[in-house]
């Protein structure tokens, strides 16, 4: 135990020293997505909670990003459904299908772009009060196995109660825990979720082997 503390603590120490001056921005804005990649990254390195093996942890300087662009930042229209759609949403690793609800739609502007995605909650997570506000949105777009993961992103969107306005971060965009370790199961963008655009903002694609400085 002792000697995982002081790997950890070294390895924030390391981290810190080689990543001070991508901190350098004074806008809040990106000051703030940078701190939330730092703390992934820390704990994709070192927590048993971490979709990484042993290999991967060890090889892991910091995930790869785009860097934060405002322009990524967009207020979308949140159209609700009446009644929210059942769906069974497709999931790697050939298991079976999972339950979701398709809640309704988001549309919003984006390079010159209408776009318009759905948006979905796990029947688990409908069932449970404390994620009411919480909205699922696993897209494609046109840097997939181009830079980004092949399988798509996934973004997360939050209800504001009484508005029909949100914020689509795209600049908050993950990959799912199959882009690390192929023994996770995780959803497949549906077709309909595609973004006839690149997207250049968000996490990049991870790969084994590469040493990357944090961005």
């Amino acid at each position: 135990m002792m000697k995982k503390n002081i790997l950890y603590f070294l390895f924030l120490g390391i981290l810190l020293n080689t990543t001070s001056c991508k901190f350098e921005s004074t806008d809040p804005y990106v000051q703030e997505i940078k701190r939330e990649r730092f703390s992934k990254d820390s704990m994709f390195k070192v927590s048993d909670q971490s979709p990484l093996d042993i290999k991967g942890k060890r090889e892991l300087i910091a995930l790869e990003y785009y860097e934060p662009d405002s322009m990524y930042r967009v207020t979308a229209t949140l159209n609700l459904f009446p009644h929210p759609d059942s769906v069974k949403m497709q999931v790697t690793n050939n298991s079976r299908d999972q339950d979701y609800f398709k809640l309704g739609a988001i549309s919003f502007n984006l390079k010159g772009h209408a776009c318009k995605l759905n948006v979905f909650q796990s029947a688990r997570m409908m069932a449970d009060p404390q994620y009411k506000t919480d909205l699922f949105c696993p897209f494609t777009d046109e840097t997939n196995g181009k830079g980004t993961h092949e399988g798509g992103r996934f973004l997360e969107v939050t209800l504001v109660p009484g508005s029909d306005k949100v914020i689509a971060d795209f600049n908050t965009c993950y990959n799912p825990y199959c882009a690390y370790n192929s023994g996770y199961t995780c959803p497949i963008p549906p077709a309909g979720n595609h973004l006839n655009l690149k997207l250049e903002a968000g996490e990049k694609e991870f790969k084994y082997g590469r040493v990357t400085m944090f961005k």
